[in-house]
């Protein structure tokens, strides 16, 4: 059994990741910010004390919009945060995994393999992005373990209803008539939670110096699709209003190339499109 430490633990994607790996048979230790507050050195050196035997790494900020707004906070908890679980890490002499996001910006080609330009369009992008150098930089000058998962989008029951697909089945199950939504055209990949969760415990086991992996579907779906299907799924048909918002740096269509972590690790995405809104709806009908 190992000790595993996650920091983030309490959020949408913590909950999940918890669950699936007790279930599995970890001893998970998931903090509170209060009980960790991973920007203050001396919240670490208690933690010290706890035989942790590997780190996943997802505590952060993470909502887009919120970081054109508050850059500096993002850079703080996100760059500077991390920088903070490396060094436990190092000292404590443990692998980790770093949860990254969608960096690419615009893409050139899709699908979008790993070695692909990084082009971060948005302050949360960037320290992102500024978190994976320092996980390479460390592995490569203090021979450190740290494997990073670049999460595409990302959804399931429990996610906050400012997000996409929580936002459209909230819609769909309300008792109005109309769906609203500010653009139908974007393309996103998206990925269920639990296929999540399965890649990031695999690399629990398989962080070998600095690894990159993209996680996702390896498809692609606009807005107007996800409604259409969502639509199908409860059986309702309502009158769908699109207010042709586009916003800042919008990008038009996303797809992972998720052959690497295939090849690699034999990891491959079991959860639909289709099947994972109807798990999604089901917890949002109880």
């Amino acid at each position: 059994m190992k000790k595993v430490l996650i920091t983030g633990g309490n959020g949408f994607i913590g909950r999940h990741l918890r669950r699936h790996l007790e279930m599995c048979g970890y001893e998970i230790f998931s903090p509170t910010s209060a009980e960790l507050n991973i920007l203050r050195q001396e919240d670490w050196e208690d933690w010290k004390t706890q035989n942790i035997e590997y780190v996943i790494h997802l505590a952060g900020r993470t909502f887009v919009p919120d970081s054109w707004e508050n850059p500096e906070d993002f850079f703080k908890i996100n760059t500077e945060g991390t920088l903070n679980v490396i060094r436990f890490c190092r000292a404590q002499n443990i692998g980790m995994t770093y949860i990254s996001a969608y960096i690419y910006g615009q893409p050139k080609r899709n699908p979008i393999p790993e070695t692909a330009e990084v082009i971060p369009n948005n302050p949360y992008a960037r320290s992102k992005y500024m978190a994976e150098e320092l996980c390479k930089f460390f592995c490569e000058y203090y021979d450190m373990d740290i494997t990073v998962l670049r999460l595409f989008n990302v959804f399931g029951p429990g996610q906050k209803q400012h997000f996409l697909i929580p936002f459209i089945i909230k819609q769909i199950l309300n008792k109005d008539d109309v769906i609203s939504v500010q653009d139908l055209m974007p393309r996103r990949d998206y990925i269920y939670i639990e296929d999540v969760c399965r890649a990031i415990k695999m690399s629990i086991h398989k962080s070998r110096g600095y690894q990159l992996y993209n996680v996702g579907s390896g498809q692609s779906f606009s807005v107007g699709e996800l409604i259409e299907l969502s639509q199908k799924i409860a059986g309702t048909n309502k009158e769908v209003v699109s207010k042709n918002v586009v916003r800042k740096n919008e990008l038009n269509d996303v797809i992972a190339d998720i052959r690497h972590i295939e090849c690699e690790w034999g990891w491959k995405p079991e959860v639909s499109l289709k099947d994972g809104l109807a798990k999604c709806m089901e917890v949002n009908n109880d």
